[in-house]
């Protein structure tokens, strides 16, 4: 028989109370911060933010109340191949480094559809194993998008991989940041990917970089 929920002080409170107790409990406030400054607050007893995802166990309707929380509010990686498939919470993302520091990934479907905000790099020296449909299927409507462009050594790759994001559309928030030269295609693309849904818009040409007249992104990059 299932546990009578009726004298639970957390269920008597107002939705509004309930939902700001969760936001407090499961939203992640400090991924930008340096995973040593993160381990040495957390050791000292301070600072850090734990996310108490127990909470969701505790009945059935608590989990029903905060796990839109939880996989709406929080950043996710994307995976590099499969995209919202497989994606992993994100803990730590520290500037100008490679990699970052995830959960496992989430293998539930239904709870992966709760997602809404991605965060995903871009290798740009490699061929992607997705095209531009799935691109726009997967990334079309999300809350926040955020891209990370990198590349082994500075200004040896063009902007060819970013072309398969030129499809997404509807995104709440979408910022392109890393190695994007002076940043008119990251610029471009952002505007592309937060209008609306079926807008289509002229294809990105050549822009001026470094001031210099006829310099071709797609020929040669950021460089």
């Amino acid at each position: 028989m299932a546990a009578d929920q009726s004298a639970s002080r957390l269920l008597s409170l107002p939705s509004e109370l309930r939902n700001a107790i969760y936001e407090l409990l499961l939203i992640q406030d400090s991924r930008s911060a340096p995973a040593d400054e993160r381990q040495r607050s957390s050791s000292s007893g301070g600072g850090g933010h734990t996310i108490c995802a127990n909470v969701l166990r505790t009945c059935r309707q608590v989990h029903a109340e905060a796990a839109p929380i939880l996989y709406g509010e929080n950043m996710f990686v994307a995976h590099s191949n499969l995209l919202t498939a497989l994606p992993s919470f994100l803990l730590c993302k520290v500037p100008n480094a490679k990699g970052t520091t995830t959960l496992p990934p989430v293998t539930s479907l239904r709870v992966a559809s709760m997602i809404r905000k991605f965060f995903f790099r871009v290798r740009l020296d490699i061929d992607s194993r997705f095209t531009a449909r799935q691109a726009s299927d997967c990334f079309t409507g999300l809350d926040v998008l955020e891209i990370e462009v990198f590349q082994p050594s500075y200004g040896t790759c063009d902007f060819t991989v970013l072309k398969l994001l030129e499809g997404v559309r509807g995104v709440g928030k979408a910022s392109v940041a890393g190695s994007v030269g002076d940043g008119h295609y990251a610029r471009w693309l952002e505007a592309a990917m937060m209008s609306d849904v079926g807008v289509d818009l002229p294809d990105y040409e050549k822009e001026r970089v470094d001031g210099d007249e006829g310099w071709d992104v797609w020929t040669n990059g950021n460089r």
